[in-house]
């Protein structure tokens, strides 16, 4: 049995483990068991060698974490089953997450099951909710395409790594990012005027685009919804000039004249 089948068929069995847990109000030892045994029955761990209980990094222990090779790949935060899940519980592991530079954090009580990729750098720790799904009421088919990336088999391959990648890269912020970008302009003033003869500017495409967004889209991405311009160049033209030659020829030329355009003085209005 390959591992998408194996993920469905061990989520279909979890789905009435998970709900008696919660029926029978199990503490949080016990949902760790349940846990352990999902890891080892649906995700393919071999969990007296690749599962470590109450995992210590300096002072203080986390309830699993979840090795190939003997490294650390992410940790699993396990709340009782009843518990719900609250983001002040991700709190809790970024500490020892970023004491050991492992960027996954899985939170779950059994029934619900919440992914974060934590990021570290000089000003501190963030974290960024990759998923949240519930194992008992959601869609197993879509359920399953999510947590098939905590699988040894994915993680093994750097699957998870892939996913974050491409969860940034589809991300509200980098969309909005590469649609005003000026090229993506250019590409949809062309079209416009292939099919009605009329070549708008970037501004009135820049606000054409802005009235199909949502108040909140335009709310969350407003310092970002504006032309995003390439990088200015330098020429050789401009080095000579700078230099005080200004009679040799021109090289090369600018690409484009700065990062990005002034928003237009009625965009009051048009709000």
């Amino acid at each position: 049995m390959d591992m998408d089948r194996q993920i469905v068929k061990g989520i279909r069995k979890y789905i009435s483990v998970f709900q008696e847990a919660k029926d029978k109000d199990i503490n949080e030892a016990d949902t760790v068991t349940r846990i352990i045994k999902f890891l080892e029955e649906v995700l393919g761990y071999d969990v007296l060698r690749d599962v470590t209980k109450e995992f210590q990094i300096k002072e203080r222990y986390v309830d699993l974490a979840v090795k190939i090779d003997e490294k650390v790949k992410y940790y699993i935060e396990v709340k009782s089953a009843n518990t719900k899940l609250k983001e002040s519980h991700i709190y809790q592991a970024e500490s020892y997450a970023s004491q050991s530079g492992v960027p996954w954090v899985l939170l779950t009580n059994g029934a619900e099951w919440e992914l974060y990729h934590l990021v570290f750098d000089k000003t501190g720790i963030d974290h960024f909710l990759v998923y949240s799904i519930d194992l008992i009421n959601g869609d197993v088919e879509q359920n399953s395409e999510k947590i098939r990336y905590l699988s040894r088999e994915a993680v093994r391959k750097d699957e998870l790594n892939d996913f974050w990648d491409k969860h940034i890269t589809l991300s509200g912020e980098s969309i909005i990012k590469a649609l005003f970008h000026e090229d993506s302009l250019g590409t949809i003033r062309r079209e416009l005027r292939r099919v009605s003869d009329i070549l708008v500017d970037e501004d009135e495409l820049l606000w054409g685009i802005r009235k199909l967004l949502s108040p909140e889209v335009l709310s969350q991405y407003s310092e970002i919804i504006k032309i995003r311009r390439k990088r200015k160049i330098r020429t050789t033209k401009e080095s000579d000039t700078e230099n005080g030659d200004e009679n040799k020829p021109d090289a090369t030329s600018v690409v484009s004249v700065s990062d990005v355009a002034q928003s237009p003085s009625n965009e009051n209005n048009e709000q």
